[in-house]
């Protein structure tokens, strides 16, 4: 190749890579809109090609930004499985959730005992089956995830992301998942999994010394609430009433 057809050569890549820059930076900037994200099924192999989107590899370095991109539905009902292990025993809660409009409403079975808890307009009320008036406090943004007996996404979000010892994409429990492994301590590490359809923390395992203290599973899901679901105090007062209208993604 002569000196001439050389030159040529090269300004031709040179401009190339300028136009390549300028499509992945110069175009969102004079839109306004970053490239879409879209987060892959953890069975996808292969991608079409003509789809314009950044997939979104999961890392623990990247694994919190990835989770907060995700947005939990505003009405939905689903039923978790906790159960606490010890030396010697263990307990299981059946935990039934409805949430609509930021409302949740949260039903606690264990030991034969029922309880009742409600958050909303500020407030958490708790009662148990046959109460006729509640106790009632403050609620704080992560009183709604506390009160289904569950980590808060807080916990996952604000951990010390040096203390992420793993993450990625896997399947559990059917739904496709987001995971999550923070070692707290040196004995002590927690396990995350939460459902990219969904957003929502839908399995969750503690470990210490490597004996599992903690598990939480998502038995069912639904969404949105059907219409006139109720969110009621033990005197009959109303609180709220669900309309049944999904909210439309943005």
């Amino acid at each position: 190749m002569d000196q001439k057809k050389r030159s040529l050569l090269v300004l031709a890549i040179a401009i190339t890579v300028c136009a390549a820059v300028f499509v992945s930076i110069g175009v969102p900037a004079l839109t306004g809109r970053a490239p879409e994200v879209t987060l892959p099924n953890v069975n996808q192999e292969a991608v079409e090609e003509d789809k314009a989107f950044l997939p979104v590899e999961v890392t623990p370095d990247t694994v919190q930004n990835v989770i907060a991109s995700l947005s939990r539905p505003e009405s939905y009902h689903r039923e978790l499985t906790v159960s606490l292990f010890w030396s010697g025993g263990d307990s299981t809660e059946a935990v039934e959730i409805w949430a609509d409009e930021g409302y949740v409403r949260t039903t606690i079975a264990t030991g034969g005992a029922v309880q009742y808890r409600l958050v909303g307009d500020g407030k958490l009320r708790l009662w148990y089956a046959g109460d006729q008036t509640w106790q009632e406090t403050e609620a704080e943004d992560a009183t709604a995830d506390l009160a289904q007996r569950i980590p808060t996404y807080e916990d996952v979000l604000d951990v010390d992301p040096q203390t992420i010892s793993d993450a990625g994409y896997e399947e559990k429990n059917g739904s496709n998942c987001i995971f999550v492994a923070v070692k707290r301590d040196g004995r002590v590490t927690d396990h995350y999994w939460i459902s990219t359809d969904t957003g929502l923390l839908c399995a969750a395992e503690t470990y210490e010394s490597g004996r599992k203290v903690y598990e939480m599973g998502e038995d069912r899901f639904s969404a949105p609430l059907e219409e006139g679901m109720v969110f009621s105090l033990p005197d009959g007062t109303v609180l709220h009433e669900s309309s049944a209208v999904a909210v439309p993604e943005e």
